[in-house]
């Protein structure tokens, strides 16, 4: 056994299947060791950002611990964004790279991929950056790591193996895993006398709700209380969008903050507020008392003061909290104010999509199952109506960027289709997918059921709008032409079809739909009627 084969220990023990990378001469030893193993599955991504991204996408569709494998220096700089990308949004994703022999690690004399300051560098984008220095060390770090990145609110990190390492001989290690719980804290019995004193209830459910696999602990409370209930970006799909209690991704739309004003208590589970652009989220008061519940300690009272507040993973805390109380029902007539102007909002935004985006939308949604995955890039669609207005019907199903970033929609697809295998629909802009649209080339590889959507309008349609509000209709580099996508997805072993009307994205959708392997259908944005309105930068 050597020091490659107590990786491959290390993540059989963490339920590890796959794991995204490229191989270097500063990994060989990895790659060789898990095909020699067999239990798990290398998919070959064609960016070291991309394989982060991917699993990225293989942690947030299956609460499991995502792995990337990449290469000192060059490798790991570029795997960087995809590290940034988890940490913040709370998604554990380990990434195992190598690092220069010991006998020149530290030494600055050049050795290829030579990189001093790795580990510091990697310590800025994760909770936890390590490195070995023996080989017996190898799989007690990786353990120790993951365990650390799965406790609490989850997060990134890395592990740095020095090439000589990987080959050098270890003994087994009987080190074990387990995964790590956490206990409850804070005042139960205060928590249920707030819920029983108030009549006027809602919830705002956050991604902590998805990552604690808590979804049917919260429909529980929430039709126990009979209290609506917003969702985050990151909740959508705790609770399935068409339930009569389900509002969504609404809750920061200026649209229903009368309708919501006169509640006597908000109840937010596992969210820390995120304040979004300009920060505008931050005076957005929750309405009544608040209680507070995350199983991060240090987000509660950040953004909001809690009235009360309670520490622990979500599915632990909803059924404590649902077996403590027993109070009367939320007021009949301010659930049925807000679910009526949740129905008069949604219309009105519909109707700034215009024809076409709504019909496009409606196609997507009755052609997918109800359990298929919604990956979402940062771009104009998203914003306009896959951020809210497209239903989300079971959880860990709506994937995105939470830190805003262009590009990780399709890597993250891939990594969420490879862990589940379940049909996946991307949503794109052209200026995004170009920074990753070579993981088409590895949705091809393994004839991944992907159906991706380029909404092109020849660059970056969201800075475009908003430098023209900004600087009196002036933009700036913001025109990228009009790149056929069709073709270039053709070019590599995906079929591409282009789309210029609402009736011929719904007979390519459906025809994609019925195809083995991915799709890519480039959408010409200018032979649409265009939206009416926007909501950015909500979302």
């Amino acid at each position: 056994m050597i020091g490659a084969d107590a990786v491959v220990s290390g993540l059989k023990k963490l339920g590890v299947s796959h794991v995204f990378g490229i191989v270097s001469i500063h990994n060989m030893p990895m790659f060789d060791a898990i095909n020699r193993d067999g239990a798990i599955k290398i998919v070959d991504c064609r960016h070291e950002g991309a394989a982060t991204h991917a699993a990225d996408g293989y942690a947030r569709a299956t609460g499991k611990l995502g792995v990337a494998i990449g290469s000192t220096g060059p490798g790991t700089t570029n795997a960087v964004t995809g590290l940034y990308e988890a940490q913040y949004a709370s998604s554990p994703v380990l990434l195992v790279t190598g690092q220069a022999e010991t006998g020149f690690y530290g030494k600055g004399q050049g050795y290829v991929h030579e990189a001093e300051n790795q580990l510091a560098m990697l310590s800025t984008v994760t909770r936890r950056a390590e490195t070995v220095r023996l080989a017996s060390q190898i799989e007690g770090t990786l353990l120790a790591l993951a365990t650390d990145l799965t406790s609490g609110r989850p997060s990134s990190g890395a592990l740095e193996i020095p090439i000589d390492l990987q080959y050098a001989e270890v003994e087994p290690s009987s080190v074990g895993y387990a995964a790590p719980k956490a206990p409850i804290s804070g005042d139960l019995e205060a928590a249920a006398a707030l819920i029983a004193g108030s009549r006027k209830r809602i919830l705002v459910a956050g991604g902590g709700v998805i990552a604690a696999g808590a979804s049917e602990a919260l429909t529980q409370l929430a039709e126990k209380l009979q209290a609506p209930v917003f969702t985050t970006a990151n909740g959508r799909g705790s609770l399935p969008e068409d339930h009569p209690l389900c509002i969504g991704n609404l809750y920061q739309s200026r649209y229903l903050q009368q309708d919501v004003s006169d509640a006597d208590l908000t109840i937010a589970v596992g969210t820390r507020f995120q304040v979004g652009g300009g920060g505008a989220a931050a005076h957005l008061k929750p309405p009544g008392k608040l209680l507070h519940i995350d199983i991060d300690a240090s987000v509660i009272n950040l953004v909001h003061r809690a009235d009360t507040m309670l520490v622990g993973d979500a599915q632990e805390v909803l059924t404590a909290l649902a077996q403590a109380v027993n109070p009367e029902p939320s007021d009949p007539a301010f659930v049925q104010q807000v679910q009526q102007g949740t129905q008069q909002m949604r219309g009105v935004l519909r109707e700034r999509l215009g024809p076409d985006y709504a019909a496009l939308m409606d196609a997507m949604r009755q052609g997918l199952p109800r359990d298929a995955l919604l990956v979402r890039d940062t771009t104009v669609p998203a914003y306009n109506f896959a951020n809210h207005l497209l239903p989300v019907l079971a959880p860990r199903t709506f994937i995105g960027p939470s830190s805003a970033a262009i590009g990780p929609g399709l890597p993250m697809a891939v990594g969420a289709c490879v862990a589940t295998g379940k049909q996946t629909l991307v949503i794109h802009g052209d200026g995004g997918f170009m920074l990753h649209g070579t993981e088409l080339a590895t949705a091809a590889q393994y004839q991944l059921p992907l159906i991706v959507c380029v909404f092109n309008d020849g660059g970056y349609g969201v800075l475009r709008r908003l430098q023209s509000n900004q600087f009196d209709g002036r933009i700036n580099e913001t025109d990228l032409g009009f790149v056929n996508f069709a073709a270039f997805a053709e070019s590599l072993g995906v079929a591409g079809h282009k789309v210029q009307s609402a009736a011929d994205f719904s007979q390519r959708f459906t025809e994609a739909l019925a195809t083995q392997g991915p799709t890519l259908l480039d959408i010409d944005m200018r032979r649409l009627q265009p939206m009416q309105g926007s909501l950015l930068p909500a979302g």
